[in-house]
């Protein structure tokens, strides 16, 4: 997936800090982002799965129109959201 680069002088190589290698170019928010997580797929899952199960979901309950629910923890989003 390719992330949107707004400004070149935002730009900063990703390093993978293990490896000491570069992993590619990113905009400086989200390679600070990502190292607030310290390299990990685990952390960044699990913070993907907080902000899904903590937003309101939508209920289609007529064609074209919704009904928002309150957020639900430890339950898949609906289809319709």
């Amino acid at each position: 997936m390719a992330i949107p680069i707004r400004n070149i002088w935002t730009t900063i190589i990703a390093r993978d800090h293990r490896a000491g290698s570069s992993r590619g170019i990113l905009c400086f928010n989200c390679n600070g982002g990502l190292g607030q997580f310290r390299d990990s797929p685990t952390r960044l899952a699990r913070a993907i799965t907080y902000l899904r199960g903590t937003t309101w979901q939508r209920a289609l309950i007529h064609p074209g129109v919704y009904q928002m629910c309150s957020p639900t923890r430890g339950r898949p989003p609906s289809p319709h959201s």
